[in-house]
């Protein structure tokens, strides 16, 4: 009997393991079709709306007449075909692609751009018509909207169903400290990422490093016992500072059992390995590379779009001013915005203003201290705005008044100022640039009261990686960026 359930188990998980090799492959292919359906939609559907708000909404004007719809047909088709291809190129049906969904978003920015671009290739080519330059720059701004919010919902039902399901990526994080909770809260919090993180190991003892969120399985003694034993998937390595032969040893350990490997890159690091040479009688001297901004183009571009789009979101925006500052007039006694000297560019000092979020002269009796979860010196409205990152807004007449940009390292207090810069390595680098109403510490969770010397990092890595669209990538991810937001 024992002998006869053993080959009945046995021929039952060969079966389940056929089963599960046939339909892995066939659930790829599916969702991969569904993926190349949908964007065919989209891309039709955005071309057909993109052509009904240029000619039959109203919205604009019309001067040489409308033209026949079976023309612009037959060029979405040719239009899609271009996309379609873009997109296979740029890994977006790829099905070990694994892009978050910001950085999914702005390859389709840049695929759209390019597909538009080629396009209008093509019509130059084809002199037997000529398309209307307005309805594909709205056809651009369309198709963005289409297939951005296309691959959202069919990311959010994907990974959302897979972690119900429970066919999760094993993940194994080896490390401690700041970097290993924070990559932990991300990857729990996140339905994006589908991981199962099934612990913690440290380098040598960090047990007490760990703050419950997952278990302490061990030490690197023991790696490979806890590989097989958690059936581990991917490693994550978050501790740069151990030797580099230990860290060869463990992507050894991964590349026998063909897991995959990562490591956490020293944002600090890689910030100071972009270096300057230049000799002197031929002795070679190192220096420390200057941030593109130090480029006066570049300055000159960046400075340009603030003043665009601050002064764009102040008219926009002006009946939300009103609403809001109605609202913050209401909820408690005292002036509608808040003015507080910060320490921007070169270290001036110049006035940062808010809508008021707390009590008339709140730190009265404190001094100045940091915004605490729950604070109770908060108002009603004050604790809304706070979470919704809406008290920056009026930071924009900063912007215009070319106090502050849109995008940089977050100014603070002098009082703070002058602790941090005795303290923290390189913090006086950020102020080489001016100060942000976002940067890229803040979308990344560092804001409020979280590590300076990792805000450091991430705001020295901004300086010397800067570009246009850098910028627009933090504006993208600062609307989702509600972190630590209190």
């Amino acid at each position: 009997m024992k002998i006869r359930g053993s080959i009945i188990s046995q021929v039952a998980s060969f079966v389940g393991d056929t089963i599960k090799g046939i339909w892995r492959p066939i659930w790829s292919i599916k969702y991969r079709f569904i993926l190349f359906l949908g964007d065919i939609w989209s891309i039709g559907l955005g071309f057909y709306c993109a052509y009904w708000l240029r000619f039959d909404s109203g919205l604009f004007n019309v001067p040489l007449g409308v033209p026949h719809i079976n023309l612009y047909s037959k060029a979405s088709i040719v239009l899609t075909a271009i996309m379609i291809f873009l997109m296979h190129s740029n890994k977006l049906y790829s099905r070990g692609s694994r892009l978050s969904i910001v950085d999914e978003f702005f390859t389709i920015v840049k695929t759209t751009t390019m597909g538009i671009l080629f396009f209008i290739i093509g019509t130059f080519l084809y002199k037997e018509y000529s398309f209307s330059r307005g309805m594909l720059l709205i056809a651009w701004f369309v198709l963005i909207a289409f297939l951005g919010s296309w691959r959202f919902l069919v990311n959010r039902i994907r990974f959302s169903r897979r972690r119900k399901r429970g066919s999760t990526r094993n993940l194994l994080i080896i490390g401690g400290g700041a970097m290993a909770e924070r990559l932990i809260g991300h990857v729990l919090d996140d339905m994006h990422w589908d991981y199962n993180v099934k612990g913690l190991v440290g380098i040598k003892d960090e047990k007490g490093k760990s703050s419950g969120k997952v278990p302490f399985l061990g030490t690197l003694d023991s790696l490979a016992n806890i590989i097989e034993t958690h059936n581990i998937e991917e490693v994550i390595l978050t501790d740069t500072e151990i030797p580099r032969s230990t860290i060869m040893d463990i992507i050894l350990e991964c590349e026998k059992r063909m897991i995959e490997f990562r490591l956490v890159a020293d944002l600090l690091g890689m910030v100071t390995s972009q270096v300057d040479m230049r000799t002197i009688d031929g002795l070679p001297l190192l220096g420390i590379k200057e941030s593109p901004l130090a480029e006066g183009y570049n300055r000159f571009v960046k400075r340009l779009t603030d003043i665009v789009f601050s002064g764009a979101g102040l008219i926009v925006l002006a009946p939300l001013f009103l609403i809001l500052g109605i609202l913050v007039k209401l909820s408690s006694p005292g002036a509608v915005f808040y003015m507080q000297r910060r320490i921007g560019e070169d270290g001036n000092k110049f006035a940062m203003l808010k809508f008021r979020t707390m009590m008339e002269k709140a730190e009265k009796s404190t001094g100045p201290v940091w915004t605490t979860k729950n604070d109770p010196r908060r108002t009603k409205i004050g604790y809304f705005l706070r979470k919704t990152n809406l008290d920056e807004l009026p930071q924009l007449m900063n912007v215009l008044k070319g106090e502050m940009s849109l995008v940089g390292p977050r100014p603070e207090r002098p009082h703070f100022v002058g602790k941090f810069k005795e303290n923290i390595p390189r913090y006086m680098a950020r102020h080489k640039i001016k100060s942000g109403m976002t940067g890229w510490a803040q979308v990344n969770g560092l804001r409020g009261n979280t590590s300076i010397e990792e805000r450091t990092k991430y705001d020295l890595h901004y300086i010397e990686n800067w570009s246009l669209g850098f910028d627009f990538r933090i504006l993208f991810m600062s609307i989702f960026a509600l972190k630590n937001a209190y």
